[in-house]
C-alpha cells in the first residue's frame, strides 16, 4: 500500500469517527450517541466509551434495563446512565436507579418524562477521539498535516496532467503496470498463520474459562479465574426475572483469583467466563444468547484482526509475466518427467 493510500485511509477513519455522533442516531433511531464521563457503570461501560441509546416508551422499560436520563440536583444539567432497580407504578411511572459500580441506590427518583433512552450498544474508547480533536497539536498532526500532504500530492498530479501528451503517456504506463501486476495469495502461509494465531488465542481464552455452561447456583457460589488475564463472568438464569436477585450476577475477576456470588433463590443458570479483552457489554449481550458465544466470538475477532494486520506475510504483489513463466516452467518439467517415464 502506498503512503498516499495509508494517509487517505487514516483521514477517512478519523472523519468517520468524528461524524459517528450524528450518523448513529440517523441509522438507529436513537436519541443520540453519548460519551461516558464517569465510572459509575464500570465495568459495563468505561469512561471514554461511546454509548448508543435508543428512544423507547417508558412503559416498555423493565427492571435491569440500563437507561439514560436527565439528572437531578447537582447533576440537573447532565445526562446520567444507570440501571433500573425498581419501578413505581402510578399516574406516571417512576424509576429507582443505581450505578453498577455504586454501593448505594441513587438518592433520587427518575420520572418517566426524564428518561432519554435505553442503552443498546457500546463502542469502546471511541469517546476519546472527539475529545482528542480539541487538542490543537494533535488535531494538526492527525488531520491538518495529512490533509495538506494529500493536497500537495493532488497539485503535483494536476501539474503532471496539464500537458495532454504527458497525460496520455502517463495513463498508458499506468495501464501497462496494472496489467502486469496481480496479487498472489500464499495459501500455505495463510493457513499456517491462522493456525498459529488461532492456537495462541484459543489457549488464552481456554486458560481463563471458569466452568462455562449450565450450573445450579448455591446460596454462595464461587467463581474462579485460573488464567493470567482478568476475566468477566456472567450468570444468565433460566428464568430471566431471577437475574437481579443474584448479587453480583456479572463482574470482573483479577488473574488467578476468585469471587463469591450470592444467590438466595438458588436458580439454575448458565455461566459464561471470558478473558477481559472484549468490552463487558459485548460479553453480556453474547452470553445471553449462549454461554459459549463470547469465547467463540473473541477468538474469531482476534484471529481475524491479527491475520489482516499480517497480510504482507501471506499476500504480495506479483508480475503476471513472471507468474506465467513459473507456470510454463512447471508445465515443461511435468512434460519432461512424463516423457522420461514413457521412455
Amino acid at each position: 500500500m502506498k503512503k498516499r493510500e495509508i494517509i487517505q485511509a487514516t483521514i477517512i477513519f478519523l472523519i468517520a469517527v468524528f461524524l459517528v455522533n450524528s450518523l448513529i442516531p440517523f441509522f438507529t433511531g436513537s436519541s443520540q450517541a453519548l460519551i461516558v464521563l464517569s465510572g459509575s457503570m464500570t465495568p459495563l461501560v468505561l469512561p471514554g466509551d461511546m454509548i448508543v441509546t435508543k428512544s423507547i416508551s417508558p412503559d416498555e422499560l423493565t427492571i435491569g434495563d440500563v437507561v439514560v436520563f436527565r439528572g437531578a440536583g447537582v447533576k440537573a444539567d447532565s445526562l446520567v446512565t444507570h440501571r433500573i432497580v425498581n419501578i413505581q407504578e402510578g399516574k406516571e411511572r417512576v424509576f429507582q436507579t443505581k450505578g453498577d459500580a455504586n454501593e448505594e441506590i441513587d438518592d433520587f427518583k427518575v420520572p418517566a418524562s426524564d428518561v432519554v433512552g435505553k442503552l443498546t450498544f457500546v463502542i469502546p474508547f471511541a469517546g476519546h477521539l472527539p475529545e482528542a480533536s480539541k487538542n490543537k497539536n494533535l488535531f494538526f498532526l492527525t488531520v491538518i498535516l495529512p490533509a495538506g500532504l494529500i493536497i500537495l500530492d493532488e497539485l503535483k498530479n494536476i501539474i503532471k496532467y496539464s500537458s495532454p501528451a504527458r497525460a496520455r503517456k502517463t495513463e498508458r504506463e499506468q495501464k501497462k503496470v496494472a496489467r502486469r501486476t496481480s496479487y498472489v495469495f500464499d495459501g500455505v502461509r495463510l493457513s499456517a498463520l491462522v493456525f498459529i494465531i488461532g492456537s495462541v488465542f484459543t489457549g488464552i481464552f481456554l486458560q481463563n474459562l471458569g466452568g462455562n455452561g449450565p450450573v445450579v447456583l448455591e446460596e454462595e457460589y464461587k467463581v474462579e479465574n485460573p488464567g493470567i488475564l482478568p476475566s468477566v463472568y456472567v450468570f444468565t438464569p433460566d428464568n430471566p426475572e431471577q437475574k437481579f436477585a443474584i448479587e453480583h450476577w456479572y463482574g470482573v475477576i483479577p488473574p488467578a483469583n476468585s469471587t463469591q456470588v450470592i444467590a438466595p433463590e438458588k436458580p439454575p443458570a448458565k455461566l459464561s467466563t471470558v478473558p477481559y479483552i472484549l468490552p463487558a457489554f459485548w460479553i453480556i449481550e453474547l452470553a445471553e444468547i449462549s454461554p459459549y458465544l463470547p469465547t467463540a466470538f473473541g477468538i474469531l475477532l482476534y484471529v481475524s484482526a491479527f491475520t489482516l494486520l499480517l497480510s504482507p506475510f501471506w499476500c504480495r504483489k506479483s508480475g503476471i509475466r513472471s507468474h506465467r513463466k513459473k507456470i510454463l516452467v512447471h508445465w515443461l518439467l511435468a512434460q519432461s518427467k512424463r516423457a522420461l517415464n514413457l521412455g
